[in-house]
């Protein structure tokens, strides 16, 4: 018997209502609600009974945005900008989430397929390209974001990773920082790995780089990561930690505060998105900005163009620019 929002609440021990506000309305709940619900939602292989069975009855102007961390602030951000504009063109939007699970992506597109979902909107894992046009040959279009690959067939709202990753880079060399450690998964995260590649190409001759790998981009994973470093005695400590995002960056920036380590003179702290929390943080953060809102708002209108004009060439987005926000957590 397919799992219902009954069986999620219980699975995540909460309200039937949160659940709810999960599917439809994410950025509502706190971070670790959202994680904590995202959860049941892929270990139960849930489908919102309400959505299936609008999908099923064909109603003729439903989106779906696949999203790969739903519950990081910044992909709230990324929503609201998608929500906007197909809410005000009159269609209905429905979320999954992919975990960071490759095999969850596909399923997710798959399933949306199997409800005739008209298009598709995501933030992939990894290289969704072949799934994507073989779904455009069968008239249901898409939008990437993120991923600079043209197509004839899909649409893309490139975001230039690898330059955030030289833009902090160059700034924390230009600090006089020399031994720079990189948090985050590049082995399984796509912009996680172009985020270090920039990074190496502005460093690397300047500063020894250093990965250390992740469970996840959250603040426990920041956390976790610092109190590896900690572990160490002083003098073989990085003097700068580059993170994936911010939230790794804040639960970095956490851990050694809470041990005396100073911010930024001891260890200069970079983030990468620029939500609300990197400037609220007890040092605010320095961090690569990378505007969610507007990249969603640009999907959603390409991907509406798309859907209105077929038979026209898919539509060319500019790139979003990265922009270095230099705060304390550098500059001190």
């Amino acid at each position: 018997m397919p799992a219902s929002v009954k069986d999620v609440a219980a699975n995540a021990g909460v309200s039937a209502s949160t659940v709810s506000n999960y599917l439809n309305h994410p950025h509502l709940l706190s971070e670790s609600t959202r994680q904590r619900v995202g959860a049941a939602v892929t270990e139960l292989g849930y489908v919102p009974n309400e959505s299936a069975r609008q999908l099923r009855a064909g109603a003729g102007r439903t989106i779906a945005l696949i999203l790969l961390d739903a519950w990081l602030p910044y992909f709230n951000e990324l929503s609201r900008g998608v929500e906007d504009v197909t809410r005000a063109g009159g269609w209905s939007l429905f979320f999954s989430n992919s975990g960071r699970d490759l095999a969850q992506e596909q399923r997710n597109i798959e399933m949306f397929e199997a409800h005739r979902a008209q298009g598709v909107i995501i933030y992939p894992l990894g290289d969704v390209h072949p799934q994507l046009e073989g779904l455009a040959r069968r008239g249901i279009r898409s939008v990437v974001i993120g991923a600079d690959r043209p197509s004839p067939l899909v649409g893309c709202v490139p975001f230039d990773d690898r330059g955030g990753g030289r833009l902090a880079g160059r700034h924390l060399v230009e600090i006089g920082r020399r031994r720079i450690a990189f948090l985050g998964d590049p082995r399984t995260v796509s912009q996680s790995a172009d985020r270090l590649a920039g990074l190496e190409e502005a460093a690397s001759h300047s500063a020894s780089i250093e990965v250390i790998t992740t469970e996840g981009l959250t603040i426990q994973a920041g956390l976790d990561a610092a109190n590896r470093i900690l572990e160490r005695p002083e003098h073989a400590r990085p003097d700068a930690l580059f993170a994936a995002n911010d939230m790794l960056a804040i639960g970095a920036q956490t851990a050694l505060l809470r041990e005396g380590v100073a911010v930024p003179d001891d260890i200069a702290i970079v983030g990468f998105d620029d939500v609300d929390q990197a400037r609220q943080a007890l040092v605010p953060l320095t961090t690569i900005r990378q505007p969610g809102y507007e990249i969603g708002r640009a999907a959603a209108s390409a991907l509406l163009q798309l859907l209105d004009a077929p038979a026209e060439p898919i539509p060319t987005v500019a790139p979003f620019a990265a922009e270095l926000v230099v705060r304390a957590s550098t500059t001190g």
